[in-house]
């Protein structure tokens, strides 16, 4: 009989124990001391929150830093037989600065990281720009402040080249690049009759990198820089979906 009461003695323990073990991570869940069969209200209503959407207005100022293209021309000794030489031009960039706007759409996980797509349209001197644009953009500290990884592809317009070796321009030409880049931004919210708005400030370096026409084998190949290199300072409103 004392056996019998010793082997019960140990079976109750065992089974405190693991329940002990099971409501560990029910209490954890739960709250304080409120353990429940359902999932509190907070928690269902945190999912519908994880994401945020938005569509983006931006006014687009973009300085050039494609480096200048130079050209050296042979000369000949001319009519008295004399030694040649050779003359070296540097050609101007013809876009310089460029403005104009950008339209995103977005959305951003609740914590670090979102993403968003679009398109641009800007104009420098004669030269249109006409891009789509796809950006990662990650959140270091959670808050507002964010680093953007840019890419996408942009269309060149009537940008004035000349073709191959020959020093007559040849008149406009129109390419495309494939662009990357980084850069940093910060959105400042507000609120309009209960309407989520938002600033947003950013500056990115840019990169179009236009071999896809400089390694072709079918035409010969125009003189435009093969990277274009370029500063965007951005600025517009936010509207929260």
């Amino acid at each position: 009989m004392a056996e019998v009461k010793y082997w019960n003695s140990k079976l109750c323990l065992a089974v405190s124990a693991m329940l002990m073990i099971l409501a560990g991570p029910a209490y954890g869940q739960y709250g304080d001391g409120e353990g429940s069969a359902a999932p509190s209200s907070s928690s269902s209503s945190a999912g519908t929150a994880e994401f945020s959407s938005y569509v983006d207005v931006l006014f687009n100022y973009e300085k050039s830093e494609t480096e200048p293209r130079s050209r050296t021309v042979e000369s000949s000794g001319g009519m008295l037989g004399g030694l040649g030489g050779s003359t070296t031009t540097t050609t101007q960039d013809p876009i310089g600065t460029a403005k104009g706007v950008s339209v995103l759409a977005g959305f951003r996980r609740k914590g670090w990281y979102g993403f968003e797509f679009g398109g641009s349209y800007t104009k420098g001197g004669e030269v249109q720009k006409q891009s789509l644009l796809f950006n990662t953009l990650i959140y270091p500290f959670e808050n507002n402040l964010y680093i953007k990884l840019a890419s996408g592809v942009t269309r060149y317009v009537e940008y004035p080249i000349e073709r191959g070796s020959d020093p007559i321009p040849d008149g406009d030409d129109d390419f495309i690049t494939i662009n990357y880049g980084a850069g940093l931004g910060y959105v400042v919210p507000f609120k309009v009759a209960d309407k989520s708005l938002g600033v947003r400030f950013e500056a990115v370096y840019m990169a179009g990198d236009r071999f896809l026409e400089r390694e072709s084998d079918f035409e010969e190949d125009i003189r435009a820089p093969g990277i274009l290199k370029d500063i965007h300072f951005n600025i517009g409103l936010r509207f929260t979906l």
